[in-house]
């Protein structure tokens, strides 16, 4: 049995994953508002949370893993108004775009998707049990969290009250007893969403949705809570304030939080208009090699998006399945849950596993795979060989790559001598009239057919990367 060692934002500090139950690890993880189409800054957490369920299912017998969606909300609300259409068919839209991408990218599905909209009265029964216990108040039909009432709070932002006061993207409102406190329920305009409710007719806060379905699928008490860093605070700290207050319990042992995104080296904003949607992103590249730039970087740094990474991340997938295509009649695709006693000559440490349970370190797990691929192309044994890409397709499966049969890799990249010579042909006019950012696009569309150029003193010249020495 591996040592998991998880980062665990509640402790600031490296710890061994000690679980309330080793029978059963239970796990939540925010998922989508779904108002608008994802970006890959979003995709960062679905991959990163996405490897840390597939570990832990390979250490434990049993493993319950909830992310929610998130249907009812202010961004939805005027999305839906901006846009003229009806709230339910914006959020239906979104979450089936979400889905399609999330597969595309080999995410795989959690156990469970709660959607907030389907779960008011869980959310009613806590604000009753905060209001009951002290830990909120109404007042003109509002119901607010009293948040010095909560001890510690900030224990996970590490964050004191006045700090937040003077610096926190709080809500500000007359009727508040202190500018710190949060809406748990809410009075509905017309034309927005609404619930019959003992407080009025109204509708939720965004934090209180989290909790009642965390709560639901998983209890007072579980496991792992993971999320981006930009959730840390006011959300998190606010879904753990409110279990506290409900339940006296902390929520979850664990809080696991991944770095943010850059694209080249900038925060993405509307106004920089450098948002990448993902969706974009993967009409233009396989999920794979969407899914190996977000694990080039341990998941707690911020990672920068560059054409360079993604350049890196297509030659690196191109040599492993390169390396797959040197089994016999090219390796054909067999199923990955084959195990390691079938070939005892291979010494099986699941190298990867190991690897993962250092707190998810997938940059050190690509570097795995790339040692067993130099073996691949180093061996004249034909046995050894085949063992070998049985072995690299294994150690893939935790990270989610290596999924295709190798045949089907390189047949998705064929093109013809023509159009290579047309794309260099249009590359060097682009050159010519300093579209460099088209120059480069050219490029990674003839990378993605693994076709590699090189810009020399005679003219650009190009080689097939399908097969590697």
């Amino acid at each position: 049995m591996f040592r998991l060692q998880l980062y665990n934002s509640l402790s600031n500090s490296l710890e061994d994953f000690i679980p309330l139950d080793a029978e059963h690890i239970r796990m939540y993880a925010c998922g989508p508002t779904v108002y608008a189409s994802p970006h890959i800054g979003n995709a960062r957490p679905l991959v990163i949370f996405d490897i840390l369920f597939r570990l832990l299912k390979r250490l434990y017998p049993r493993v319950t893993y909830v992310r929610n969606i998130t249907d009812v909300d202010d961004k939805i609300n005027a999305k839906a108004k901006e846009w003229q259409v009806s709230i339910e068919t914006l959020a239906t839209e979104v979450t089936e775009e979400f889905h399609k991408s999330t597969a595309l990218m080999g995410v795989q599905p959690v156990t469970h998707e709660p959607r907030a909209t389907q779960h008011i009265a869980e959310m009613l029964d806590i604000i009753q049990r905060l209001l009951d216990n002290g830990f909120a108040y109404e007042i003109h039909g509002h119901v607010i969290f009293r948040v010095r009432k909560m001890p510690n709070y900030g224990m996970l932002s590490k964050r004191n009250l006045n700090d937040m006061i003077a610096g926190s993207r709080v809500e500000i409102a007359p009727y508040k007893e202190d500018p710190l406190d949060f809406i748990l329920w809410k009075p509905s305009d017309e034309g927005n969403p609404a619930w019959d409710s003992q407080f009025g007719r109204g509708r939720p806060g965004w934090h209180i949705e989290c909790s009642a379905m965390s709560h639901k699928y998983l209890g007072e008490q579980f496991d792992i809570h993971a999320g981006g860093q930009d959730l840390m605070f006011p959300h998190h700290e606010n879904e753990l304030a409110q279990n506290f207050g409900a339940f006296g319990s902390l929520m979850a042992r664990y809080w696991i939080h991944n770095g943010m995104l850059l694209v080249d080296g900038q925060k993405m904003s509307k106004s920089l208009g450098n948002i990448i949607a993902l969706d974009d992103a993967l009409r233009r590249l396989d999920g794979e090699i969407i899914r190996h730039v977000l694990l080039s970087t341990h998941f707690q740094k911020t990672l920068n998006w560059t054409d360079a990474l993604v350049t890196h991340a297509t030659q690196s997938l191109n040599r492993l399945y390169g390396a797959l295509k040197l089994g016999s009649n090219g390796f054909p695709y067999r199923d990955v849950s084959w195990e390691c006693e079938n070939d005892k000559s291979l010494g099986c440490q699941g190298q990867v596993t190991r690897v993962l349970c250092g707190n998810l370190n997938t940059p050190l797990a690509l570097k795995v795979l790339h040692d067993i691929a130099d073996k691949i192309y180093k061996s004249n044994d034909q046995k050894e060989v085949n063992g070998l890409c049985r072995l690299l397709q294994r150690e893939a499966e935790p990270l989610g790559l290596l999924s295709k049969p190798s045949i089907n890799w390189f047949q998705r990249s064929h093109i013809s001598r023509e159009d290579i010579e047309a794309l260099i042909s249009e590359r060097s006019l682009a050159k010519s009239m300093k579209n460099y950012l088209l120059a480069d696009e050219i490029r990674q569309k003839l990378l993605e057919k693994n076709i590699q150029i090189e810009d020399t003193t005679s003219g650009t010249v190009w080689r097939s990367t399908d097969q590697f020495d």
